[in-house]
């Protein structure tokens, strides 16, 4: 093993350490209540992207990042990221859990989603700056291979096959329309529980991406309109943890979020209708094919979505 640190953010010896429970895609350690240790469960040869961008972030003085303070790896020939060691956030409450407890107290939520928006925002000003965007997007490429994500969710999962036309209309469109802003290093799998709120500020983590795809994946530049219609998507998901069901809410904060977004960036996803549509989609299909693999009783969240994302305009 090797094992290395920020010679500039030294860490004290003795704080007592304890096990997060939360579920998460890595298993996480709290020393202190000042630093947390990420031990990465799928290992792949290579620098974990969590590493890698929140380093680079760092570099770029980007605040909304927790920077890595020591991370250690394998050794050559194969060198692979097991664990980053970064600053703890001990009053800071993730946005899943905000969201809840808003649509519990039946509280607006506006505010706090256009903030988001104009955070997010940032961290991809931030990453554009840190990794050159590639040039502007190939669409056509994008759009056949989320063809082909749809045509085996589709044989995984027969209840998508009546939505399978519509859908792939969806990524139709993205092969004809306006390109969008350029492909450049994004978070990858952006959603409510992926971000943190302490005092005013918003703060993004957990830059691994879907650690089930392959890391060259997850590390290749892509549209930053995905990582927008993974968090519009999470609103969606909030609002639909209780019944009655709360649309209305999700799509105030889906504007708000879009709102906040376009100020920073600017330019509005919202614009982009078909460009969001289709990675919307996208991320509808990738939750489909989760819920029915991993939680079933969830299904019918990304499912109302399909059928909503499967009417042209939707």
């Amino acid at each position: 093993l090797r094992f290395e640190a920020d010679p500039a953010a030294p860490v004290p010896g003795g704080l007592p350490p304890r096990l997060l429970d939360a579920e998460q895609s890595n298993t996480s350690l709290v020393y202190g209540d000042a630093y947390i240790l990420k031990l990465f469960r799928r290992i792949q040869p290579g620098v974990n992207p969590d590493l890698e961008v929140s380093a680079a972030l760092a570099a770029q003085g980007c605040t909304r990042v927790p920077a890595p303070v020591a991370w250690f790896t394998t050794s050559a020939p194969r060198p692979a990221t097991l664990g980053v060691l970064q600053p703890f956030l001990p009053d800071a409450t993730d946005g899943w859990t905000l969201a809840l407890g808003a649509l519990a107290a039946g509280d607006d939520f506006t505010a706090e989603a256009r903030e988001l928006g104009r955070a997010t925002a940032e961290v991809h000003l931030a990453l554009a700056e840190a990794f050159p965007p590639a040039g502007p997007g190939e669409n056509g490429r994008t759009a056949d291979a989320m063809c082909a994500r749809l045509e085996a969710a589709a044989h995984a999962v027969p209840g998508l096959k009546p939505f399978v036309p519509g859908l792939r209309a969806a990524f139709g469109a993205l092969a004809t329309c306006d390109t969008g802003p350029p492909a450049q290093r994004i978070h990858g799998d952006l959603h409510l529980g992926q971000v943190l709120r302490a005092g005013r500020d918003w703060f993004v983590i957990d830059f691994e991406g879907e650690p089930s795809r392959p890391l060259t994946e997850r590390r290749t530049p892509q549209s930053p309109v995905r990582d927008v219609a993974g968090m519009l998507r999470s609103f969606d998901y909030a609002a639909r943890q209780r019944r009655p069901w709360r649309p209305e809410w999700a799509r105030r904060c889906r504007e708000a979020f879009c709102a906040g977004y376009a100020a920073r960036a600017g330019w509005d996803p919202r614009k982009k209708h078909a460009l969001l549509r289709a990675h919307e989609t996208d991320r509808a299909v990738y939750e489909v094919l989760y819920e029915a693999r991993h939680r079933p009783d969830w299904l019918p969240v990304p499912m109302a979505a399909i059928k909503r994302l499967a009417v042209w305009g939707g």
